[in-house]
């Protein structure tokens, strides 16, 4: 790879794919995560703490109908012809029986000026079913983005992290997603404990090639 490529901001990326504002509305439904569950580990990433990054409206005495809404109302008073992605963030959001999912994102993409679903979870949670409810919502217009917790491509600070999967993992479920046409967005973390500027562009190369 080119290290002087550039790359897009997301508001670039967003106006280059619609055309009209669109703005992401973040979800807490309530998702837990096998790293907190016992499935694969305990006590979660050694970062992890989905308060900091949570927006207020993000409740999970809230349904997923009433937090999209509050979020709708804080964008809609600067630009009223805006369009939304329900972005559920909070935690492993495809962790959960397929007719939970189904029924979940459901609601999201049945409000009103709602023209997608970002689904943030993790590389080893998204079963092939999982992947074709998400290739059903793509087959019916609407724009999917599969959101993956890579963080870094090196298994020795996955494993330092705390986060329970190789880069391997990553490698495999975002080339099935893609076979799907499904869009993947991998979220990465700079200067992790042990990690420098080179750690960073490498991951940066490995996952960009995958």
């Amino acid at each position: 790879m080119n290290r002087e490529m550039l790359y897009n901001d997301l508001s670039g990326f967003l106006a280059m794919h619609f055309p009209c504002k669109v703005q992401k509305i973040s979800i807490n439904a309530g998702f837990t995560c096998p790293n907190r569950d016992g499935s694969v580990g305990y006590g979660g990433c050694t970062y992890c703490n989905n308060q900091t990054f949570n927006p207020a409206y993000c409740h999970t005495g809230k349904s997923v109908t009433q937090q999209l809404e509050e979020g709708k109302r804080f964008f809609v008073r600067k630009y009223p012809e805006m369009k939304y992605l329900a972005y559920f963030q909070a935690y492993t959001s495809s962790w959960a029986e397929v007719q939970v999912l189904r029924s979940m994102y459901q609601q999201a993409v049945s409000q009103a000026n709602i023209v997608g679903l970002c689904v943030g979870t993790r590389p080893d949670c998204v079963p092939d079913a999982v992947l074709d409810l998400l290739s059903e919502y793509k087959e019916q217009g609407y724009e999917i983005w599969l959101e993956l917790g890579l963080q870094t491509a090196h298994d020795k600070t996955l494993h330092r992290i705390n986060r329970g999967h190789d880069f391997a993992c990553y490698q495999r479920t975002t080339r099935l997603a893609r076979q799907r046409g499904l869009k993947v967005c991998s979220h990465l973390i700079v200067g992790l404990p042990g990690e420098g500027q080179q750690h960073g562009l490498e991951t940066l190369e490995k996952v960009v090639e995958t």
